[in-house]
Parts: C-alpha cells; structure tokens; sequence
C-alpha cells in the first residue's frame, strides 16, 4: 500500500495535485469557514463583519479556484504580460 502511495506521487504532476487538494480539502474548509463566520456575524446583525467576511471570503475563493487558470502559461493575462514586456524592451 506504502509503495502504491509512493509511486502514484511520483507520477503525479502539480496540477493533478493542486486539483486533486482543490476539490478534496480547500473547496470544503472555504466553504464551512465562509458559511460559519458568515452566520455568525449575519445573526449577531454585526453588518459590518458580515460583509467584510464575506468579501475577504470571496477573495480567497477567486484565488484558490481562478488563479490557477489566470497564470496559465497561455492564458490572455499571460500573453498580454508577455507582450507588454517585449514592448517595452
């Protein structure tokens, strides 16, 4: 079993296992966290926390799950990156 665990990692490559810890571990923790404080502020009627939380919230989501594909090695963020730089040298 150790070495199945052990050669499977090998073969993986990062994006495999950047998905594989996306979908298994991070989507449930921001989302449990998310849903918490949110409830929390939302009942409590703190309106300010609840909409700071739910906005830092949401930026930690467009990170973990759109970043990925922003820095894309051929995304368009990337390429208009690249081409500005030639421009400019």
């Amino acid at each position: 079993m150790i070495n199945t665990i052990i050669c499977s990692a090998d073969l993986a490559t990062l994006q495999e296992v950047w998905s594989s810890m996306v979908q298994k571990w991070i989507s449930p923790i921001v989302i449990m966290v998310m849903g918490t404080l949110s409830l929390k502020f939302l009942l409590n009627r703190q309106w300010s926390q609840f909409i700071n939380s739910l906005s830092i919230g949401i930026g930690v989501a467009v990170v973990v799950y759109i970043a990925p594909e922003m820095f894309n090695q051929n995304s368009d963020l990337m390429n208009s990156a690249s081409d500005t730089a030639k421009m400019i040298n």
